[in-house]
């Protein structure tokens, strides 16, 4: 069972991200020019979000895996080494069982949350740093005991606020200090 990991520093990353950059340009030729531009660090946090998909610890990712990375990749407006480092976190939160693995389930929830913040100050379907952090901060502020994880009953809030994400997102105004800083420092 693998386990949350403090640093990406010593992850072995470089198989997975090759096979992953190899096969994206040919798949998928805008994001790979995006990616293939991310200096050592970005592409160990490519590597983390990578390696999230690969349950068999191959070292690679099937079509069907790359396909799931690129739906949580290709959200963001312009991966950068910070906002891959950001998205990480995001994960961290998002993989529902602990396993440092990412499946089908965690990987919709991820999209569907995404796809909330892309607009919370964009009329784009693409997050942008900003977004990103926005939603970081309302998964900082939905873990009540701060343990760096969501627990059942903070899953079930986060899920009934993509209902209503307006309304959600007005309420994280308002009650959320690290999304109320976010929202008002300007970029």
């Amino acid at each position: 069972m693998r386990h949350r990991v403090e640093s990406r520093a010593d992850l072995p990353v470089r198989p997975i991200v090759e096979s992953f950059l190899a096969e994206t340009a040919e798949e998928e030729p805008r994001l790979h020019k995006a990616l293939a531009s991310l200096d050592e660090e970005g592409l160990r946090n490519l590597g983390g979000v990578l390696l999230r998909l690969d349950e068999k610890n191959q070292g690679h990712l099937d079509a069907e895996k790359r396909l799931l990375a690129r739906r949580i990749l290709g959200r963001m407006r312009r991966p950068s080494t910070s906002s891959l480092a950001l998205l990480n976190r995001v994960l961290d939160y998002l993989d529902l069982n602990e396993n440092a693995l990412l499946e089908p389930k965690e990987v919709q929830l991820c999209v569907e949350i995404c796809e909330v913040f892309q607009s919370a100050e964009s009329v784009n379907e693409t997050l942008s740093d900003r977004e990103l952090e926005m939603l970081y901060a309302v998964l900082r502020g939905l873990d009540r005991d701060d343990d760096g994880r969501l627990s059942h009953e903070e899953r079930r809030r986060l899920r009934d606020a993509l209902e209503s994400p307006a309304f959600f997102l007005a309420e994280q105004k308002a009650t959320n200090a690290r999304f109320r800083e976010v929202v008002e420092r300007r970029g």
